[in-house]
């Protein structure tokens, strides 16, 4: 029922990302330009784990294009975006807050998100400790408000070894929702809690910034292409 569900809601994107280009008129070759410029400058940042790729030089590229992006479409609240926001996202580049081990976490070209029509997401990714392979799953959980979601982490768990090429990432989230790898907890920010706001999204884009108090003072940028393979 719940693939059901993510199906409906991925065709309901596709259909209002359409429609938010066709009002954005003549502008939308400029909008396609600034959308391949930001995943140019991203992959090209992409360092080899989460957090390695933290370049204030980099999200100082950054931070025109997007402004410049959002002008060029219609101003729409968080719930008015949320059907295009589920699904399965790759992260292509962020500044956000890594593992914190030099050399270790989660590898930066393999950190997804699947966003749920209810209310949750699962971060999913392969992570490498010391030479050892293994998935990582982080639940968060979401409240809609105008601009943002506010978010809460409520679960980090794993499993061994990382999943072969072609794994769908909603099918990895959808058993770490029924509990699948509840036998493996990890260490994570559970009970952390911040918002998540989506600056652009699109069939193929998302931008996001996010932050909070208990993720330290400043505004981080995640730039994610709609990909639901490892």
């Amino acid at each position: 029922m719940k693939m059901k569900r993510l199906a409906t809601a991925i065709l309901m994107a596709l259909s209002l990302g359409i429609t938010s280009h066709a009002m954005a008129g003549g502008s939308r070759d400029r909008v396609a330009e600034l959308k391949q410029q930001i995943l140019e400058i991203s992959r090209a940042a992409q360092g080899e784990f989460d957090g390695d790729d933290n370049s204030a030089d980099v999200r100082a590229q950054l931070n025109p294009l997007v402004t410049e992006l959002v002008s060029l479409v219609p101003a729409r609240t968080e719930t008015e975006k949320l059907p295009q926001v589920v699904g399965s996202w790759q992260q292509v580049w962020s500044d956000g807050p890594g593992g914190g081990v030099p050399g270790a976490g989660a590898l930066a070209n393999a950190v997804f998100q699947v966003v749920f029509p209810d209310g949750y997401y699962w971060n999913v990714a392969k992570n490498k400790f010391a030479g050892i392979e293994a998935m990582g799953f982080l639940r968060g959980k979401f409240a809609i408000d105008t601009d943002k979601l506010n978010i809460e982490f409520t679960k980090s768990v794993g499993a061994p070894n990382w999943v072969a090429a072609g794994t769908e990432s909603y099918l990895l989230a959808m058993r770490a929702e029924v509990g699948t790898y509840d036998k493996i907890p990890t260490p994570g920010p559970i009970g952390k809690k911040g918002f998540l706001a989506n600056t652009y999204v699109d069939e193929d884009i998302r931008i996001c910034t996010g932050g909070g108090e208990d993720f330290g003072t400043g505004t981080y940028l995640y730039v994610l292409e709609r990909k639901s393979q490892f």
